[in-house]
């Protein structure tokens, strides 16, 4: 466990409708019969781990080339969705700053296929890629329909699919997965997507950490008392999913690192600050 570390990386930030990160934030009354929408700005991020097992990666955030007239990213999404950062907010030059490239990852852990924990997939070419089944299988319709109000970005997809990566497919009925030595995958299911994982680190100092990813957005969806988000496939699953997080977080003491949570990403030590142990 000493021989463990952890990195946060700062992939930069969206803005998103406060609806969708929160359901119900606002509501009309007779008073106030037409509340005024607002954009709320969240952080992107991912997660290195130094393992003596091997280099793990949880999520890779948005394509280096998501935004603009040629971007990745259909228009209608980046009005939606914008993101924005410099060139060091990119994961490729993160890791770059930390001394590592692509190459030397052993495991990518996906969350979820979504645009802006998915768009480095490409990059990661030997690399095992972990993601849930249903959650792939969602990509790939999504890919083969060019459905255009999708969060999977068809470019993004594209470009994996072209090259055949080395794919571990997590089964809906099989469980948490030891991935390494205080290393778990959290087999969330279905909620915010069709497929979540989450992972369950535990450090000698920092004890242990929870990451949720888009399980759960933020403290104020955690609550208690919970409070669902504006943008979830499976309401019930999602529900599930933080009560199970309560209990394994009290029951282990651990931390709980949610997805997309401003307070708290600033609170956390950035990768240019140095890491966790």
């Amino acid at each position: 466990m000493g021989d463990v570390k952890l990195w946060v990386l700062d992939l930069g930030r969206m803005h998103i409708d406060r609806s969708l990160l929160v359901a119900n934030w606002r509501t009309a009354t007779v008073h106030d019969p037409h509340p005024r929408g607002e954009l709320a700005e969240f952080p992107v991020s991912a997660y290195y781990i130094d393992h003596p097992d091997g280099k793990i990666l949880y999520d890779t955030g948005c394509h280096p080339q998501a935004m603009g007239p040629d971007g990745r990213w259909p228009q209608d999404f980046q009005d939606q969705y914008p993101w924005h950062g410099g060139e060091e907010c990119h994961l490729p030059n993160r890791l770059e700053q930390l001394g590592i490239g692509p190459n030397d990852i052993r495991y990518v852990v996906l969350s979820h296929l979504h645009a802006d924990h998915a768009g480095c997939i490409e990059f990661f070419r030997k690399s095992r890629i972990i993601v849930h089944e249903d959650e792939f299988a969602a990509a790939l319709k999504s890919y083969a329909t060019r459905e255009e109000q999708t969060s999977y970005t068809w470019k993004d997809t594209d470009q994996w699919i072209r090259q055949g990566h080395d794919w571990r497919l997590v089964g809906r009925d099989e469980g948490d997965l030891e991935l390494a030595d205080n290393v778990e995958i959290l087999n969330f299911g279905a909620g915010h997507s069709y497929g979540m994982l989450g992972l369950h680190l535990r450090l000698a100092e920092a004890g242990g950490i929870i990451f949720t990813s888009d399980a759960i957005y933020s403290s104020t969806n955690y609550g208690p008392p919970m409070r669902p988000q504006g943008f979830a496939y499976d309401s019930l699953g999602y529900a599930r999913t933080v009560e199970r997080i309560r209990a394994l977080a009290a029951k282990t003491k651990s931390q709980v690192w949610f997805g997309h949570d401003t307070e708290q990403f600033a609170s956390l030590r950035p990768s240019t600050q140095g890491h966790y142990a």
